[in-house]
């Protein structure tokens, strides 16, 4: 057994940051055209990780901790708001959001996510400590990008990304977990795997080219 700050090192060499689309944003080469795709297209994973923490919530006995998940839940749940005052900033209505109906790489994507949470609680804790140990880093650059780039220097531009600033208290509670070593590694790769794939449904949904 070991603590899931053993991921730590994989989940850094493998950031949503080196994606060529957060490259793109880092450098201001998006048009807002993309940036209204994106928040489209990564809604759909933002509206059900609530589901995934439940998942995860649901497969442990420890009474204490499920109250600490159920949490971590309920912020998940009002993070969505969050997403949809973002959008809003960039010029895509509530109903655009609501009715856009993702790419099917997009779904696989995120039902591989929903799938290793079913699996046992380890491998679910793996796969959201995968899913927030870089949110601060990767926060904090597209608040950067949508100032110095997009001009997006409204409230409900930055609300989503400045709650995510410090995920110190959602971190906290998955640290605390003993899980199997080769299960959580396995569970963290499959997790990275399909946040990168969301990524590059993004991609194709905007048209940018993908280096083989």
């Amino acid at each position: 057994m070991t603590s899931l700050t053993a991921l730590d090192d994989l989940i850094t060499s493998r950031s949503l940051l080196k994606h060529p689309f957060y490259l793109r944003w880092s450098a201001g080469e998006l048009t807002l055209k993309e940036l209204r795709t994106y928040a489209k297209e990564y809604f759909r994973l933002i509206e059900r990780i609530p589901g995934i923490v439940a998942r995860v919530r649901e497969r442990t006995e420890d009474k204490a901790l499920r109250l600490r998940i159920a949490e971590n839940q309920r912020e998940e749940q009002q993070h969505v708001e969050l997403w949809k005052r973002f959008a809003r900033s960039l010029g895509v209505s509530e109903f655009e959001l609501l009715s856009h109906h993702a790419s099917s790489k997009t779904e696989a994507a995120i039902r591989t996510l929903e799938a290793v949470a079913e699996k046992d609680f380890g491998s679910g804790a793996a796969a959201m400590y995968a899913l927030e140990l870089e949110l601060p880093k990767i926060a904090a650059t597209k608040k950067d990008g949508l100032c110095r780039f997009y001009g997006l220097t409204s409230e409900d531009a930055h609300a989503y990304f400045d709650e995510h600033l410090n995920e110190e208290e959602h971190l906290q509670v998955w640290r605390a977990i003993e899980v199997d070593a080769k299960s959580a590694e396995a569970s963290c790769d499959a997790s990275l795997c399909a946040q990168h794939e969301v990524l590059d449904a993004v991609c194709e949904a905007c048209g940018i080219a993908l280096q083989c």
